[in-house]
């Protein structure tokens, strides 16, 4: 019995499973504020989540974890396609903590700012 999962299969699971994940943050966001205007809290006074920095450094993990992924399946001339979940995973895990520290430094300093 062969069980092989096409490896297009596994990134179309992944690629879905992440906009959904997408949608519903964003969504809950959304809601969230909205929440905020009917209780009359402006939206400005509520704290910045770098929302950006996370995404973009998200994304950009993902990114490379594709790029090095392809590049040691080409290296190792084998078509061993568990190096591309492992490595989005890391890269995009990395992404997040670096936009942490961002987010943190920014915070530091706009606490000493005022």
């Amino acid at each position: 019995m062969n069980l092989s999962i096409e490896p297009g299969v596994v990134l179309s699971l992944i690629t879905i499973a992440a906009g959904v994940t997408i949608y519903a943050f964003i969504k809950g966001r959304h809601v969230e504020r909205m929440l905020q205007l009917q209780m009359g809290i402006p939206i400005d006074k509520v704290n910045s989540s770098h929302f950006e920095i996370k995404f973009g450094l998200l994304f950009i993990g993902i990114g490379l974890g594709i790029l090095t992924a392809f590049i040691l399946n080409q290296i190792l001339s084998k078509n061993v396609f568990e190096f591309y979940p492992a490595f989005i995973f890391i890269f995009g895990g990395l992404g997040l903590v670096i936009s942490f520290f961002i987010a943190q430094k920014e915070n530091r300093k706009n606490d000493f700012n005022g």
